[in-house]
């Protein structure tokens, strides 16, 4: 999920994954006032993904340079890391938006409005039916969609919703149907300022407590996030990234996809309508970037791996206390296993001119270790790592044989 707040309004994307019947999927949310759709992209996501991933490397190996043989090697940079009388469901609001048919309803009949929603095919686990009341009793409109006939699954896009107003919360409660003891969900959040959760415990890795293994050529890191989670009775939430972001590196990543990969980009626009793929993604960066002030941006990264139970509230966040970055970049301290070794070198030759030279055909020492005579191994948040890595929303789509992961 991504999370946009500022002044001008708040918008949530939600990215789908689903394997089932076209005529099956649904997704429900509960919504104040009358709610803007749109279409977004994969591949906003997988931007938003590379801006935020958290690298983690090895030790620093210190190794002794090979001899110069009295010939100077080049020098080499040090490099960077890694209502009463109405009916009693009112339809407010109607429309196609691309693969999907859209509504938005309003009700004061909890029982009415489920039975709307299966009467019309708009496929709700029945276990939602008293946290659609609970919606229903504190004013909730919902906006509901489901794929056009004849569309298949994969047509599905990312959607996005902009409601009136800075309101930061994620409808949680609505997640629980059909889903299974844990649900894995990561969050991006921009706006002016770092944010984090209100109403549930958050936590962040020290970098103290990493334990490179040589052998397996990973961390601790994944077995560190559990650790959280578990502390927290799977309520709690990482926060993984906490820091400034440039408007500019997202739309120009995005643009380029675009001009080059239309059809990898995923924004295919409306020739019927006169939009083209560059005006789909300007909307699309438009609600994304909303009025939050350039010099003032930032975005947080949050994961967590939520327990049903966690799931009986939904989540509030609000602009942290302390807006200091949140490091993603680590270098683990201690270390098992066996390291690689040096490497060794050969004595120089009597006729090369330095006291303790070098073969000629030996690598220089900033080759193989760098500018600072060491080395290290890292990984990415996208390796085996980071386990969990980028949770789906998916849980907010239903279906009437099976839930979407």
């Amino acid at each position: 999920m991504v999370l946009s707040v500022s002044p001008e309004g708040t918008t949530l994307w939600d990215q789908f994954s689903y394997s089932g019947a076209p005529e099956s999927f649904a997704w429900v949310l509960p919504t104040k006032g009358i709610v803007e759709v749109g279409l977004s992209s994969d591949a906003l996501f997988q931007t938003l993904e590379g801006l935020t991933q958290v690298s983690i490397s090895s030790p620093i190996i210190n190794c002794p340079p090979p001899p110069s043989c009295g010939i100077d090697s080049p020098s080499s940079a040090d490099s960077g890391g890694t209502g009463g009388g109405g009916p009693p469901v009112q339809v407010i609001a109607q429309e196609t938006v691309g693969p999907f048919e859209t509504v938005q309803l309003s009700s004061n009949d909890p029982d009415a409005l489920y039975d709307w929603l299966q009467t019309h095919n708009y496929f709700v686990p029945q276990d939602l039916e008293p946290v659609i009341a609970d919606y229903v009793a504190e004013g909730f409109n919902f906006l509901a969609l489901k794929l056009v006939p004849g569309q298949g699954v994969d047509a599905m896009r990312p959607v996005r919703v902009t409601t009136p107003g800075a309101g930061a919360t994620l409808p949680l409660r609505m997640v629980a149907g059909g889903t299974g003891p844990v649900t894995p969900i990561t969050l991006w959040m921009l706006g002016e300022g770092r944010y984090e959760p209100v109403n549930f415990p958050s936590f962040q890795i020290d970098q103290s407590s990493l334990l490179w293994n040589w052998d397996e050529s990973r961390s601790n890191y994944a077995e560190l996030k559990q650790i959280g989670y578990n502390a927290t009775s799977g309520r709690g939430w990482l926060i993984e990234a906490g820091e400034p972001v440039s408007t500019y590196s997202i739309e120009y990543t995005l643009t380029d996809l675009v001009n080059y990969d239309q059809e990898e980009s995923g924004y295919t626009g409306d020739p019927a309508k006169g939009v083209t793929p560059i005006d789909e993604l300007m909307a699309d960066l438009g609600k994304l970037y909303g009025g939050i002030s350039p010099d003032q941006a930032w975005i947080s990264r949050m994961t967590g791996e939520l327990t049903r139970e966690a799931l009986d509230d939904d989540l509030d966040l609000g602009a942290s206390p302390d807006q200091s970055f949140v490091p993603r970049y680590f270098e683990a301290q201690v270390s098992i296993g066996t390291p690689p070794a040096c490497p060794s070198f050969p004595p120089c030759s009597p006729w090369e001119g330095g006291g303790t030279g070098s073969d000629l055909d030996a690598p220089a020492a900033d080759d193989i270790w760098g500018a600072r005579g060491g080395c290290s191994m890292g990984t990415g948040s996208g390796s085996s790592i980071v386990l969990g890595g980028l949770a789906l929303a998916a849980a907010l789509a239903f279906s009437r044989r099976r839930r979407r992961s």
